[in-house]
């Protein structure tokens, strides 16, 4: 499960550990789901989601099966960033990744109205309309591709705690920040890692 942001302590969030924008409408899509619910849970709330960072037109709403395929590219951008940081450590709770996420994030990235528009410089890939929530999404795809360019998606990871996932932007020098907050998932695994070393010295 992801972090619940209102209880105890929370990943840093402060400024400096927020992604650059646009990149940061990534962090924050993929966070959208927490602990105590989901942000874009439902069309209404995906929709207000947009609205609130302006990729839907205010007099537009969402379907069923835009909120379906929402949430599949969340959870396939989620999958993508986990790479960029080391394996998960051994953890007894479940993995918060999906392992059909990448799948199902190819199958609607396919249908994404997306183009590339030469008219400006350089020329960059735009959603062919802003008048629905799949063009939303191609616009979020497309933030993706220019991070891959400008090479700071690597940089967007999700925590190292399998039960966690969290999306955080590593500002570190040496890209080696592997987890969302120190204080929680950090000192977690240490505590798993430390109990395992004495539990196997005993046995």
């Amino acid at each position: 499960m992801a972090h619940d942001p209102a209880a105890g302590a929370q990943p840093d969030d402060d400024s400096a550990g927020l992604a650059p924008m646009p990149l940061r409408r990534i962090e924050e899509f993929i966070n959208t789901r927490r602990r105590d619910g989901d942000d874009i849970g439902t069309p209404p709330r995906l929709a207000d989601w947009l609205h609130a960072r302006e990729l839907l037109p205010d007099d537009v709403s969402v379907s069923a099966a835009e909120r379906d395929r929402a949430e599949a590219v969340r959870e396939g951008l989620r999958a993508l960033i986990a790479d960029n940081n080391a394996k998960p450590v051994s953890s007894p709770r479940p993995d918060g990744l999906n392992p059909e996420a990448r799948t199902a994030l190819a199958q609607v990235a396919r249908d994404l109205p997306v183009m590339l528009d030469t008219t400006t410089r350089p020329p960059r890939l735009v959603p062919c309309t802003r008048a629905s929530a799949d063009a939303a999404l191609a616009t979020l795809l497309a933030i993706v591709a220019d991070a891959v360019a400008a090479g700071t998606w690597t940089r967007l990871k999700a925590c190292r705690e399998p039960s966690c996932r969290w999306a955080f932007y590593d500002h570190s020098r040496n890209r080696r920040r592997t987890w969302c907050s120190m204080e929680t998932c950090g000192n977690r695994a240490k505590a798993r890692a430390s109990h395992h070393r004495k539990a196997t010295a005993h046995s």
